[in-house]
């Protein structure tokens, strides 16, 4: 099933480089234009959950399902992804890093309040965005265990879904994300999910943003085949 990943929500300044253009800040009408090729073409956005109930337990998904997700905690986000997935009645999961909320330009509190309540996931991905597969010690506590304490002290529920930054991790990360109380976990396609525990290692896809609606929907033809 494709889960799609993205970042910044905003037009490109001089001072962006060529892979954040490409692939970490999407200008709103192109974000616009892939949501309405989504819809246009009869896909259907769930949350981790509902993959999650699919993956272990058989439950049926709607036809074309998507999971569309956000990661590190832009302000953009709210201000510009949580209306434009409203306005078309899709949902989507918020991989929430915690260290910059309430910062100028981030989420707050509040925004993650709203988003949860508007029928948004929220999601873990680490304190400051060190990667998963350099932990030691007291690393596991801090990246993994107090920002999943930290998100459902807001939003009160769970925290159960987590994204490694950078998609990067190792065999010894896997149990330590077990043991934070994560039920997934997502990489990126770049990698072979562990066949060991294959829920701790599901794909994502990094979303162009240079991709027309149809390039979107061209690249979702190419997963599936």
């Amino acid at each position: 099933m494709p889960v799609l990943c993205y970042h910044q929500l905003r037009d490109w300044t001089s001072a962006d480089g060529e892979y954040a253009r490409n692939l970490l800040i999407c200008p709103p009408a192109v974000f616009r234009a892939q949501l309405d090729a989504l819809a246009d073409d009869g896909w259907n956005t769930i949350g981790p959950d509902d993959y999650y109930a699919h993956l272990t337990q058989g439950t049926a998904l709607p036809e074309k399902p998507i999971l569309l997700s956000f990661d590190d905690s832009q302000g953009t986000q709210k201000t510009e992804g949580l209306p434009q997935l409203l306005a078309r009645d899709m949902t989507a999961t918020f991989f929430a890093m915690t260290v910059p909320l309430g910062k100028k330009d981030w989420l707050s509190a509040d925004d993650l309040k709203e988003m949860d309540a508007n029928g948004m996931t929220i999601a873990a991905h680490t304190w400051d965005h060190n990667r998963v597969d350099r932990y030691s010690g007291e690393d596991w506590r801090i990246q993994l265990e107090e920002p999943r304490e930290t998100l459902e002290g807001i939003i009160g529920k769970p925290v159960e879904h987590f994204a490694y930054p950078y998609g990067a991790w190792n065999d010894a990360a896997l149990p330590q994300v077990i043991s934070a109380g994560y039920t997934s976990a997502y990489q990126l396609r770049d990698r072979t999910p562990s066949p060991e525990m294959p829920l701790l290692t599901l794909e994502r896809s990094l979303v162009d943003s240079r991709w027309s609606g149809a390039q979107l929907l061209d690249h979702l033809a190419g997963l599936n085949g």
